[in-house]
């Protein structure tokens, strides 16, 4: 497998059209290792399915076979998250505007590339939701941006919840976007991501990536109470 590059040179790929009927696939969890290219739906076809990767019951997957199509399906104008390749299919993962997350194989004649662009502050205003143990509420201010973000773990065990055993965190921090990366809680200009402990006065950070529709966060694992994170994708609530 290799990752799945972008060029400025590409403009459009033609779509495959998929004429076998959507069936379920037994198959192992998609792994798609680093996703970092964002790509857009470009297929003419109503819709897309998702594809089974390899497995022990799908080992001819990802193909056209009719026993590796999903019920899971992107139409044209989704944006995607792509990583690794496999032939002609690329692994991708698809959030919806519920926070539901889909990942599988899609061809790659169906999707186009959208070449990186730069964020400006504006662009990130929102609140983001991860799923209902992360929230992100982003405010802009000229070229500058604030961020304010809830977390919690253990909230699905009712016994914890009874014995208050739930733990929180928080994201707190203002900064300039660059590009499309945004640094709260360390300096970009004298550190990497994850800071050196001396680099992070209040002990937090986090790095933010904006990709289209998906907000991309890594955080250093010290934004909060034992298990809690802020690391995930995130989608804009309406």
């Amino acid at each position: 497998m290799s990752c799945f590059q972008s060029s400025i040179g590409i403009a459009f790929l033609p779509a495959l059209v998929l004429a076998l009927p959507a069936l379920p696939a037994q198959a192992a969890p998609v792994d798609c290792g680093h996703i970092g290219v964002l790509a857009r739906v470009v297929t003419k076809d109503a819709r897309v399915n998702f594809v089974a990767g390899r497995g022990e019951r799908t080992p001819t997957c990802p193909s056209a076979e009719r026993a590796c199509q999903q019920k899971a399906n992107v139409v044209p104008g989704d944006e995607v998250l792509t990583g690794a390749t496999d032939g002609p299919y690329v692994c991708a993962l698809f959030k919806s505007q519920r926070g539901t997350e889909t990942t599988g194989w899609l061809p790659r004649t169906a999707l186009e590339v959208v070449s990186p662009q730069a964020a400006p502050a504006r662009q990130w205003d929102g609140t983001w939701r991860r799923d209902r143990d992360a929230r992100i509420t982003i405010k802009s201010d000229d070229d500058e941006v604030s961020v304010s973000g809830d977390a919690v773990w253990g909230s699905h065990d009712p016994q914890r919840v009874r014995r208050g055993g739930i733990h929180v965190g928080v994201l707190n921090g203002k900064g300039r976007p660059r590009g499309r990366t945004l640094a709260i809680g360390y300096d970009p200009d004298r550190s990497g991501f994850p800071p050196a402990p001396d680099e992070t006065p209040d002990g937090c950070a986090a790095k933010l990536e904006l990709l289209g529709r998906y907000l991309m966060v890594e955080d250093n694992s010290m934004c909060g109470g034992l298990n809690v994170s802020f690391t995930g994708i995130y989608v804009r609530m309406k």
